[in-house]
């Protein structure tokens, strides 16, 4: 498939080199949520309290057609969005589509526009397995939104986003379920063609890296970067919670570039250890402890909102807990956490089923 990746490489050219000196006006498009990124193939659920969040995935293989939805549901800011994809696998080269419609409540989405947000998106894209652990790809976003105006609530403003991405993904599994290697690299240029607002150009990089040392050790280590790299106007990348910095308030921090690293620790004392409640049988119990470190640059001042005071914005959050399974499901993990950032006591309490971490 050397036509295929002489392409993307054409395409990533125009991505990396397009003009950067477009003046743009203050609105920018939706923040972007980091909370989670799904690339394995399995169904995958997961719901957590006291926000009483609900993630589910689910996936269904046809002849030559691989169909998905994604639901998501944050009861306690009424966050909530829909989505599905459909893609002919069968192909080298596999062309597909995602649609996508989200709506959230937040204080802040840009310099110009709060309260709620609601983005829906069309996304054409084209991938090819370069071997059993690579798969490179390139996606088109057609995207508008829709937020009133922090200043002036009965305004709406709306904006439309047209972004080319470019990706790089390589996973591999290790000796057991467990173990596994994975990495992501991606290029996302926005342009102003068929009406498109902005200007953007951003970089992503995620690692994560499982570890099963024996059958009482088990750890994940995940490293996140994202940022604009252009001085055009951003899009606003939140941080905080349990999915990415723990102890701290969901989306407590927010600017133009965010990395975040977990350390994430799971110790079986007693390996065949079992106990049960009732009729309920546990086959397993663990000690999890957690740890993140965080960081935000780029962070607007408002006036109107609780500023975060300076350019660099950084924070640590560790936390403890158990780890077990429920009844009669025995792949579904369920944890309790209490966490705290390192630089305050201010306990948060964590609990959930469907993965500690996803």
């Amino acid at each position: 498939m050397r036509v295929f990746s002489i392409i993307v490489i054409i395409l990533l050219g125009a991505v990396l080199l397009h003009d950067n000196a477009y003046a743009q006006n203050d609105a920018g498009p939706v923040k972007i949520k980091i909370n989670r990124i799904v690339f394995e193939r399995e169904n995958s659920y997961a719901l957590y309290v006291p926000s009483f969040e609900f993630h589910v995935f689910f996936q269904q293989e046809f002849n030559i057609l691989r169909s998905a939805i994604t639901a998501d549901y944050d009861y306690r800011r009424q966050d909530m969005g829909f989505g599905m994809s459909h893609a002919f696998y069968k192909y080298i080269v596999t062309p597909g589509i995602t649609i996508e419609d989200n709506l959230y409540f937040r204080e802040v989405f840009s310099d110009s526009t709060g309260i709620w947000n609601r983005a829906q998106s069309i996304t054409p894209f084209l991938s090819h397995k370069v071997n059993g652990n690579t798969s490179v790809g390139m996606e088109f976003k057609i995207q508008r939104e829709w937020s009133p105006n922090r200043r002036m609530g009965a305004q709406i403003i709306n904006s439309q986003d047209r972004s080319l991405k470019i990706y790089y993904l390589y996973k591999k599994k290790h000796t057991t379920d467990y173990e596994q290697f994975l990495g992501y690299l991606s290029f996302e240029r926005a342009y102003q063609i068929f009406n498109g607002d902005f200007n953007y150009l951003l970089l992503e990089l995620f690692v994560r890296q499982a570890t099963e040392l024996n059958k009482s050790i088990r750890f994940k280590n995940v490293f996140s970067y994202k940022g604009n790299l252009t001085p055009q106007t951003s899009p606003l990348i939140f941080l905080g919670g349990h999915s990415n910095l723990i102890g701290y308030e969901n989306d407590e921090f927010w600017g133009k570039k965010v990395f975040y690293m977990q350390n994430l620790l799971e110790l079986k004392p007693f390996p065949n250890f079992e106990f049960s409640i009732n009729k309920a049988q546990f086959r397993r119990l663990a000690l999890l402890c957690q740890f993140d470190i965080g960081q935000v640059r780029g962070a607007p001042d408002f006036a109107d909102l609780k500023p975060q005071n300076m350019d660099i914005k950084m924070g640590g959050g560790i936390g403890f807990g158990v780890n077990t399974d429920l009844p009669y499901m025995p792949q579904t993990d369920l944890h309790i956490m209490i966490a705290s950032p390192v630089d305050r006591s201010d306990l948060k309490f964590y609990a959930g089923f469907g993965g500690w971490i996803k």
